[in-house]
Order: C-alpha cells, then structure tokens, then sequence
C-alpha cells in the first residue's frame, strides 16, 4: 500500500492547493481539515482521502494522532499548514484565549503528530521521511500587531530545529516560510499595496511557489533543519 502524505489544513488557500498538488504528482494524499468547505469537496471530488479534527486541545489532537496509528500503517511525510491569523485582541481575556488556541495549531498539535507518528514515518534507503512546517517570516521579523501569530509560528520554527536533530537521520525535518504569498480579503488596497512596496519582487507570489518549496524538501534527500523563505525577499524589508 503506497505511503500517505499527510497535510493539515487542507480545506482553503495555501492548504488546499499543496494537497491537490501533490495528488497530481501522483502522491497519496490525507488531506486534513476542521470544517467543511467548498476547498473540501473539491478534494473529495477529485478522489483525495479526508479527515476530520478539530486541534482546539490536547485531548483532540491525542485523538487524532490515535485514529492516524490505528488506520494507516506508513506515512511518506507530514506536512503542518494548519494555521490561525489573526491580529492580537487588545482585551486581555481575549488575547489569552487567542494564545491558547494558536498554540495549540502551531506548536501543540504538529509537536504531538510528529511524535506520535514518528515510528510510522517511512522513506527508504535514498530517501528518508519528510516532516515539513509551514510557519511564517513573522517567525524571524514580527509584525507587532500580530505578535501572537507570529510568536507561536516562532515556537514552530524552533521546534523545526529541535526535531531534525531529534529525528535524524531517518527522518528530515524543514520549513517553509511564506511572505506574502495570498492576501486575505481583510486586506485593503492600501495595505496590499504597502505591502508589495516592502516587496523587491513587487507582487503577490500565489500558493504554487509553497507547493514548489515543499516539493523541493521531498526531493532533496540531504536537506534538515533548514527553513525556506518564500516571500518575493520581503523579509529583507519588512518593517
């Protein structure tokens, strides 16, 4: 039975896009999501296999790990794009929910599939296994009005790190890190356009440069503890 590819946060953007990517590559996709959309349907159309689960706490994300051993075998890699962004709340009550539940997204839910799925990671002699974080270059040059986002996304490319020496040598461990790959619809004109002035490539880069990154990470059989920036060289100007 071919390996998985598992990806979370598959059901919009950046997520829905790696997964369907990969299953034209020929890879057998997981696709993960928290609740239905049209992006899910679209994978499930397109014969890609789906799973539900909400990372909202440790007790869940325990859950699915559980469901994972217990109904797949092997795993090709892993891919952590599940994600929450918004800017921190300035009522104090509200930023601590907001810390608790990006933890759990960023750092909790990819700390706990990693491990618990470790043993079930499988390459070959030429190729070992992938785990491949989505972060951020928040990570490395915060927005201030994002500073929640962009220090749990921090955690996740430390943690980056802490695995590929954990896990090697059968198991690489990279990131990547977007920049201004797809704008939100919160984004006015203004902003987009500030935006692409911090940007020496001046545009929106769009979800398949991701994909070609993470596909370049799989491909590479001597690449760990890296993080590749796909931002159009934004971070050398983000203010």
């Amino acid at each position: 039975m071919q390996k998985k590819v598992l990806v979370t946060g598959t059901s919009r953007r950046v997520g829905l896009h790696l997964a369907k990517r990969l299953h034209e590559d020929g890879y057998a996709v997981l696709a993960h999501y928290r609740s239905q959309t049209e992006g899910v349907q679209e994978l499930q159309k397109l014969g890609i296999e789906t799973i539900a689960a909400d990372f909202d706490s440790g007790e869940h994300i325990l859950d699915f790990v559980a469901r994972l051993r217990r109904d797949y075998q092997g795993f090709r890699a892993i891919i952590h794009n599940a994600s929450s962004f918004t800017p921190t709340d300035e009522d104090l009550a509200q930023a601590a929910q907001q810390y608790e539940q990006f933890f759990y997204v960023h750092m909790m839910a990819p700390f706990l599939i990693n491990q618990g799925l470790q043993d079930r990671l499988q390459g070959d002699d030429e190729q070992p296994a992938d785990i491949i974080h989505i972060t951020d270059i928040n990570a490395e040059n915060p927005t201030p009005r994002f500073d929640i986002y962009g220090t749990t996304k921090a955690g996740l490319h430390n943690m980056t790190l802490a695995l590929a020496k954990k896990f090697g040598p059968s198991i690489k461990v990279n990131a990547v890190a977007p920049g201004p790959v797809l704008f939100t619809e919160s984004h006015t004109d203004a902003v987009r356009q500030a935006m692409m002035a911090e940007t020496p490539l001046a545009k929106e880069g769009g979800a398949e440069p991701v994909y070609l990154a993470v596909k370049s990470l799989m491909d590479n059989p001597f690449l760990t503890g890296v993080s590749i920036p796909v931002d159009g060289g934004r971070r050398l100007s983000k203010g």
